[in-house]
């Protein structure tokens, strides 16, 4: 590699159209919203379901930015591999429908970003169709697991005969 290919590769210019980034922004907000109030509503996790449904908005929407900037770079792509090795995504997964709602912001994040926006809108449409289909023939059976938490403010410990 010579000196004049570092030069291309270090000083290439991103030509980005606003337009199309700040409708790839919205349309990753919106989406990213409604993942947010799908898992809130069908997700049948127990613990900090608001809590970890926040991070779908600021997932798609970050997702979002990084592919438009680096999908015109081999050099800002290579750096982002680079960096995505070192820093890991350290958030403790509980259930694997957690990592299903945060892949889906990913998604929508990657074909957002890549200007795929007909393509994410109808694979969005067809998840969730999917979701809703899940949570009717779940609700439609009869097993149904129930979870009791009791939680005093008490310091002393409760007697089982006074639950």
């Amino acid at each position: 590699m010579n000196k004049t290919d570092l030069e291309f590769f270090l000083k290439q210019n991103i030509a980005l159209d606003t337009n199309n980034f700040l409708l790839s922004l919205v349309t990753a907000t919106l989406l990213s919203l409604l993942v947010q109030l799908f898992y809130l509503k069908y997700s049948s996790t127990l613990s900090n379901k608001f809590e970890f449904s926040k991070n779908f908005v600021i997932l798609g929407i970050t997702t979002t930015i990084v592919i438009t900037i680096v999908k015109s770079s081999l050099a800002l792509s290579l750096g982002l591999v680079g960096a995505l090795s070192i820093v890991r995504f350290r958030t403790a997964i509980k259930d694997p429908e957690e990592l299903a709602y945060l892949f889906l912001s990913i998604a929508i994040g990657l074909g957002l970003g890549a200007n795929q926006r007909y393509i994410t809108m109808v694979g969005f449409v067809i998840i969730v169709i999917i979701i809703i289909i899940k949570n009717y023939k779940i609700s439609k059976s009869d097993n149904y697991n129930l979870c009791l938490l009791i939680k005093s403010t008490e310091n002393d410990s409760l007697d089982i005969n006074i639950i």
